[in-house]
């Protein structure tokens, strides 16, 4: 890929598409198959091939090939993917029953499991829960921000997957509220993708996978999202949707 490059993409989440239409963005973080880029309005869009799927940052590309890094490119999208209509609570049983979750990561949690990060992360894990239930957030949740290596740490994450069962659960009100909590503290604690992310969640957006698997689908969807990130937001999810 040029220097400057002019791409199309066949079909962009809907923040991705306003990161497109905000104007030319620097490629920002490369992978094997897809690429980051920063656009005005501090706008991320994440493009890449077919197998990245189809999420709210997400752009599927005609044609790709990784950019250099610190690029600049635009790019113009052709149609938009937005996520299923809520369908209703997650049969959280069944879907504990069917995973097979990694043993990395939060994603552990989804059926009873243990690790050293979970060990770290238990007094913020209770915090959230005990939210969950009705009572004040408590300053031990914050911990979760950042928690884990990568662009999307696994405690944001995780925090991504309450928010989206927030509002697939009718708690939209409550979803928002933590946004409003989660908001001014992730510049200081986390990556400033993983915090578009979130706020995609905020919306109740997240990787088609992460939905489908919510609507019933094969959990196993959730092994090509990031590292262990689909199975960490699963866990968030799960955690709302077992109270009811």
């Amino acid at each position: 890929m040029s220097q400057h490059a002019r791409i199309t993409a066949s079909v962009a989440g809907r923040f991705a598409r306003e990161a497109a239409a905000a104007g030319e963005g620097e490629v920002c973080a490369v992978f094997r198959r897809s690429f980051y880029a920063r656009f005005p309005g501090n706008r991320y869009a994440c493009l890449g091939e077919a197998s990245l799927g189809h999420g709210p940052l997400n752009a599927v590309l005609e044609d790709f090939s990784l950019p250099r890094m610190n690029g600049r490119i635009s790019f113009e999208v052709k149609g938009t993917w937005l996520p299923p209509a809520p369908s209703g609570i997650p049969d959280a049983a069944a879907i504990r029953a069917a995973a097979r979750a990694p043993d990395e990561g939060l994603g552990c949690l989804i059926t009873g499991r243990h690790n050293a990060l979970t060990e770290h992360a238990l007094p913020a894990l209770e915090a959230v829960d005990r939210w969950l239930a009705g009572h004040t957030l408590a300053h031990d949740a914050a911990a979760l921000i950042g928690l884990g290596p990568g662009l999307t740490p696994s405690g944001d994450d995780y925090f991504g997957g309450v928010m989206v069962a927030l509002h697939l659960t009718g708690r939209s009100t409550q979803a928002d509220t933590l946004w409003r909590w989660l908001e001014p503290r992730l510049p200081a604690r986390t990556t400033a993708i993983s915090a578009a992310h979130l706020a995609a969640a905020a919306q109740g957006e997240a990787h088609e996978a992460l939905h489908a698997v919510l609507g019933g689908a094969d959990p196993a969807l959730l092994d090509g999202v990031g590292h262990c990130s689909g199975w960490d937001a699963l866990a968030g999810a799960l955690a709302v949707a077992s109270r009811h």
